[in-house]
């Protein structure tokens, strides 16, 4: 075992670690970032310093991501993982096909997963104007390749939550930020900031609010509930570590994945 690794009896990072994490780009991380990291490297089983799972700081806040292999890796390291079929691609008539000829761009993609206990594979579907990165060189170039790792990883988050919730694939952030895109421009006073009362978390209804999220329908409702919510987008669910803000952008993930 080298330094580097992670043992089965750790509570937390060695402080060898935690100089390689500093190496790594995560000086400024809390102890609170790092330790959720090391929750979620741990209950994946992926090295954070084979780049296998990584943190990454995105306007502020610090978020889990792999590669597509990573979500292959935990699919197949189940036990329960029964292979794929797709990926498909369609245009704008609606017509699945396993191989994206067109020069221009697929409408969608679709991938289904199957586990050992499933009798039908499992399918999700990514859209082309949900998860498009129109000014990543990658996505100009390999368009239907990327469009289905975003349906892969659907697919595979679909079939396996427990082993892959709150962790996206570096294909799928570009979505995860589209709740977040062109925010109104508020002038805010520092001394307000400073004098806010924090979050009252007994006072948030989670038993209503769950509920409501849980009945939104589209992608569209969902930014204007994280709109009227703002306030306590970082308000953690009880018994969970889960914040309003990812039950929000899994609500998004969940709809932009629905098979058609």
């Amino acid at each position: 075992m080298t330094s580097l690794a992670i043992a089965d009896n750790q509570n937390y990072w060695t402080p060898t670690q935690i100089a390689a994490l500093k190496q790594l780009g995560l000086a400024q991380a809390t102890p609170e970032d790092l330790a959720f990291f090391f929750h979620q490297a741990q209950r994946t089983g992926l090295d954070p310093f084979a780049r296998q799972i990584y943190m990454i700081n995105r306007g502020g806040k610090y978020g889990i991501q792999t590669s597509i292999d990573g979500f292959r890796i935990i699919a197949q390291r189940s036990g329960e993982y029964a292979g794929q079929v797709g990926p498909f691609w369609c245009g704008e008539d609606g017509v699945w096909v396993d191989v994206w000829l067109k020069t221009t761009p697929p409408v969608a993609a679709k991938v289904g997963v199957y586990r050992s206990n499933f009798d039908e594979p499992l399918y999700a579907v990514a859209k082309w104007d949900s998860y498009s990165q129109p000014n990543n060189p990658i996505w100009k170039k390999m368009p239907d390749l990327m469009l289905a790792k975003c349906a892969e990883s659907l697919a595979l988050r679909k079939a396996f939550p427990n082993d892959m919730s709150g962790i996206y694939t570096d294909e799928e952030m570009g979505q995860a930020e589209v709740v977040e895109a062109k925010p109104q421009v508020q002038r805010v006073e520092l001394k307000a900031v400073q004098t806010a009362p924090p979050i009252d978390q007994a006072s948030i209804d989670w038993v209503a609010l769950t509920q409501a999220i849980d009945g939104l329908t589209t992608v569209e409702s969902v930014k204007k509930m994280w709109t009227a919510r703002k306030e306590i987008l970082d308000a953690v669910l009880p018994g969970t570590e889960i914040t309003l803000r990812e039950v929000l952008i899994q609500k998004v993930a969940e709809l932009n994945g629905q098979s058609s």
